[in-house]
């Protein structure tokens, strides 16, 4: 019983493995309808003014230098 399962569970692994992958080389564009000044699916992110603002937050909360400061800005991907 466990060699039938061995083997079955081995052929579907194989079966996905040689199947044809279904991936188009076609650019993704934004849904139609949308309307407003921008209409881009990624945003640009200004790292360093939040973490800026996140180091004042931090040393407002526990002061500047110590291990709870680092902590604080490690925890919102600063440090």
């Amino acid at each position: 019983m466990i060699k039938t399962m061995t083997l079955a569970a081995g052929l579907l692994a194989l079966g996905a493995l040689v199947a044809p992958q279904m991936s188009s080389a076609a650019s993704f564009s934004p849904v139609p309808g949308i309307t407003g000044g921008d209409t881009r699916l990624v945003e640009t992110v200004q790292w360093r003014g939040r973490c800026r603002a996140w180091r004042r937050e931090c040393a407002s909360r526990w002061g500047w230098g110590g291990w709870r400061f680092r902590r604080c800005l490690a925890r919102h991907g600063c440090l």
